[in-house]
């Protein structure tokens, strides 16, 4: 089980349920960065935020970085394993969820263990978004995930991106139409982290993609 923090929406109803967003930070951050991006969404949606189990100093990782080339696959084949199944215990536990709108946001780590996930696991799930991430090598070689088809993606990064270059969201952007017919791809001027214009276009991304509102039985 991962350390999280869970947000749901204040005067909210009894039995009322609503969409959730799992958010997964990046390298050196924690369970309290993502979260930032995702207030002003916190009165429509359930959020849950993780916090990687790689300790950094005070901080925290999803996986270990590799000192050449690239991170391990297999370790982060695990952790999006992990992940998933976080998720379904999440979902169980907590009754103002509807897990029907189920949806990930990750930024750098928690983006490249998102494309993990949901290349391999992704079919129920309602939505990805990839802020700031890597285009990993290995993500090409694994088996064609065919629910995916219908499968909305949205691609955040920053021009002036020195961490990561925003090539690497091109080509993970033209992957990504290979496998899905619902490609949406951001581009802001700013470093590698986010902005005020990224939340606003991640939110409106969000917003037009949850289904109404249901009741739990």
């Amino acid at each position: 089980m991962f350390t999280y923090d869970i947000y749901e929406p204040i005067g909210r109803k009894d039995g009322e349920t609503f969409p959730v967003i799992f958010a997964l930070h990046g390298f050196g951050g924690d369970e309290l960065d993502v979260p930032g991006v995702l207030e002003i969404m916190m009165d429509r949606y359930v959020v849950v935020a993780l916090r990687g189990k790689v300790e950094y100093g005070p901080s925290y990782g999803f996986y270990h970085m590799a000192t050449e080339g690239e991170p391990s696959a297999n370790e982060i084949h695990e952790v999006s394993k992990e992940v998933l199944q976080f998720m379904h215990d999440i979902i169980t536990k907590y009754d103002t969820i509807n897990e029907k709108d189920t949806f990930l946001v990750g930024f750098d780590q928690g983006a490249m263990v998102t494309l993990d996930l949901m290349l391999r696991y992704g079919g129920k799930i309602s939505g990805a978004a990839l802020l700031s991430s890597r285009f990993l090598a290995y993500t090409k070689d694994l088996p064609p995930n065919l629910l995916l088809k219908n499968t909305p993606f949205f691609v955040a990064h920053g021009t002036q991106d020195i961490a990561v270059p925003i090539e690497e969201a091109e080509n993970l952007t033209r992957f990504l139409k290979t496998i899905s017919n619902k490609v949406e791809f951001h581009s802001f001027f700013t470093g590698h982290h986010l902005k005020e214009a990224e939340e606003d276009e991640l939110e409106i991304w969000l917003d037009k993609l949850v289904q109404p509102k249901t009741q739990k039985k």
